[in-house]
């Protein structure tokens, strides 16, 4: 009896057919898991803002409550403000991080660094208000107070910092950074000499040191500290160019003056999946806007209900 269809198909050429057929179908697979596991861009700006909003509940409301109230529940809220303040190390640094990644992104880094000085501006009543306000000042219409600065002043020192960094820094192949930008734009990186690197790594400690003291000086919110974060960021950045190295020494800065920092070692769980990138994301402007936003909701709410 005459044999047909598949059975006409010699098995050596079936085995070949059904292996590239799960061939296939495991690949779709694994590529539909590996993007299930990607973190973007976008993903780490929400993490960072939800974790901000979490620490400055506490900041605010549960620490106000706690200064100012004298209702039996005094324990359970230092408690909740713990844990509060605990999730919101997640925050700065990532936004440091993503800062640094926008550093060589940006289409104009000085129109990326005015917005950041605008926005400083524009949160520095919510930041006061939320945090700082007496009862007295609220009723005598003064909501303002020079004693500490927001976070974006924090954050604009910290990239004006890096745009002077990234041009003044030597240039050699000993940094990934360099390596990886040679590769990409095929123009060959000359390596500067000792003297030029001597020379230049002088004014990168002068101009690092500058702008810690500057920050210190402004009482801006993280003082020195938070541009340490910055200086291992974006050194690690240079040297590494490998996102759970660059973000290790920027926690490892973070941490030198302040080991409650240390909490934001968990980011790395999510660092460590992100591969450059962007995602789908809301306007830039939400990410900016949400932070004196919020901050002037919780400073309405303090001066309502708790002073």
């Amino acid at each position: 009896m005459r044999k047909t269809g598949r059975n006409r198909i010699p098995v050596a050429f079936r085995n070949v057919k059904l292996y590239n057929k799960q061939y296939k179908r495991e690949r779709t697979v694994t590529m539909a898991m590996n993007e299930r596991k990607e973190i973007t861009a976008a993903t780490l700006k929400w993490i960072a803002v939800i974790t901000m909003i979490i620490d400055h509940f506490g900041a605010s409301i549960l620490e106000t409550w706690l200064y100012r109230s004298q209702l039996p529940y005094y324990d359970w809220m230092l408690q909740l403000d713990r844990v509060c303040r605990s999730i919101g190390r997640m925050a700065f640094p990532i936004f440091i991080f993503l800062m640094i990644e926008g550093l060589y992104h940006t289409r104009n880094r000085w129109k990326y660094l005015a917005r950041l000085l605008l926005l400083a501006f524009i949160s520095e009543v919510p930041f006061d208000c939320a945090f700082f306000l007496s009862r007295y000042q609220f009723d005598n219409h003064v909501f303002i107070e020079f004693g500490y600065q927001n976070v974006f002043v924090t954050l604009s020192i910290g990239l004006f910092m890096c745009i002077l960094l990234e041009k003044v820094r030597p240039r050699t192949h000993h940094f990934a950074l360099d390596r990886e930008m040679e590769a990409q734009t095929g123009n060959p990186i000359v390596d500067d000499t000792p003297k030029m690197i001597l020379l230049k790594a002088l004014a990168c400690v002068v101009i690092m040191v500058a702008c810690a003291y500057a920050n210190e000086f402004l009482r801006a919110d993280y003082g020195a500290t938070g541009i340490i974060g910055f200086i291992g960021m974006y050194w690690g950045n240079v040297w590494f160019r490998e996102n759970w190295r660059t973000f290790l020494l920027g926690v490892a800065g973070l941490t030198m003056l302040n080991r409650f920092e240390m909490v934001a070692v968990v980011d790395l769980f999510f660092i460590t999946r992100y591969q450059g990138t962007k995602g789908k994301s809301m306007n830039k402007w939400f990410f900016y806007f949400v932070y004196p936003v919020h901050l002037a909701i919780y400073g309405f709410l303090v001066w309502k209900f708790i002073i």
